[in-house]
């Protein structure tokens, strides 16, 4: 029995530090966590696309195929099946990459300037304000991508936040939550392309439901210790959840639409939870959903034609959101991707545009 106690210690600490991280720093109980926006600074209407950074090639400055080379996944445990291979062709004009559509111009490197400046020349066109950018951690190459393209947005009139992607890193705890964002702010908050509300850095969290409440208000508490302030826009639509969050959002209608879901009903009542809370609700939109080039048996929502994301952006309008998220800007992987492809040219970049400007206008 004796030589169970250090065990049922480290059992103890696991479960101190995920449910109630507070109990473990007395520190932090007298530091009251940062107001939330009031009411009166809620964001002005704004469009933004989810942007994945990981994408790279041998000729490119990550100098190593990166993601176009995705494994094949058997659901629901993940078991490998196979890696796609960017070198082999296996139809005219088509590579095998993990991707279900192709990129007009073929595999790209997120790294690229040239990309980058045609990404963002792209999201002007297309009528955006700015791109969500999925971000991995302080120390992930993702981390080095969100550099890079706040570099490159300056002057673009163009504003970026970071995607923490919480439904991988909630392993890390609320410690390793928190000296992440701390990280992100630290490193990023002077830069005039990031996304601000009321002067406040804006940072989204990907499956905040993932990470316990008490730990987000311990996360908040010690940003607020070290007198950092964020506006955190999370997806977690229950109350407990929201306590701790600046606004409500959902990643994308997918979930919805694949279970035969109204998007509109759902919309409509994680709006009424985000008035209940006192928060604004910002909605997202998708052209549809395919990923069956990586995961098997996969996910089937069909674009038809265009009429999957206009659906889509007439339930999310019905809501009157503060913001509308395009699910995604190039998500290839899971073929939601509005970027232009072989397939599907620019059609979805003008589709975007028309809607933006039905939605800037409130109708």
């Amino acid at each position: 029995m004796l030589g169970l106690l250090p065990a049922l210690a480290g059992w103890g600490g696991w479960r101190l530090e995920r449910d109630r991280p507070l109990w473990l720093r007395p520190a932090l109980w007298g530091v009251p966590p940062l107001p939330r926006a009031a009411p009166e600074a809620w964001p002005p209407r704004r469009v933004l696309a989810v942007h994945y950074p990981w994408y790279g090639t041998p000729a490119g400055p990550t100098g190593r195929w990166r993601h176009w080379n995705h494994v094949r996944l058997a659901l629901p445990r993940e078991r490998v099946l196979g890696v796609h291979d960017p070198r082999r062709e296996i139809a005219p004009g088509r590579r095998d990459l993990g991707s279900t559509h192709t990129p007009t111009g073929g595999p790209y490197d997120s790294r690229d300037p040239a990309v980058l400046q045609a990404q963002l020349a792209g999201a002007r066109a297309a009528g955006l304000d700015g791109f969500l950018m999925s971000w991995w951690g302080r120390e992930s190459e993702e981390a080095g991508a969100f550099t890079a393209l706040l570099a490159a947005a300056q002057g673009t009139g163009l504003v970026l936040a970071p995607y923490y992607e919480a439904g991988e890193l909630w392993r890390r705890g609320g410690g390793g939550i928190a000296a992440d964002l701390e990280a992100l702010l630290d490193r990023h908050r002077d830069e005039p392309a990031l996304l601000r509300v009321a002067g406040t850095p804006v940072i989204f969290v990907y499956a905040a439901h993932r990470v316990r409440p008490p730990v987000w208000e311990y996360v908040r508490r010690r940003l607020a210790a070290g007198g950092r302030r964020v506006y955190l826009v999370g997806d977690a639509a229950r109350p407990a959840w929201l306590t701790w969050f600046d606004a409500l959002h959902v990643y994308t209608p997918v979930t919805f639409l694949a279970r035969g879901a109204d998007v509109a009903r759902e919309y409509r009542a994680r709006a009424d939870a985000a008035r209940a809370a006192g928060v604004p609700f910002m909605a997202a939109v998708a052209p549809g959903f395919d990923d069956r080039t990586i995961r098997v048996p996969g996910t089937l929502v069909p674009r038809d034609g265009g009429a999957t994301y206009d659906a889509t952006w007439r339930a999310a309008l019905a809501a009157d959101p503060a913001w509308v998220l395009v699910a995604s800007w190039n998500e290839w992987h899971e073929g939601s991707e509005i970027e232009p492809s072989l397939e599907h040219g620019t059609a979805y970049l003008e589709a975007t545009r028309r809607w933006a400007r039905q939605f800037r206008d409130g109708r």
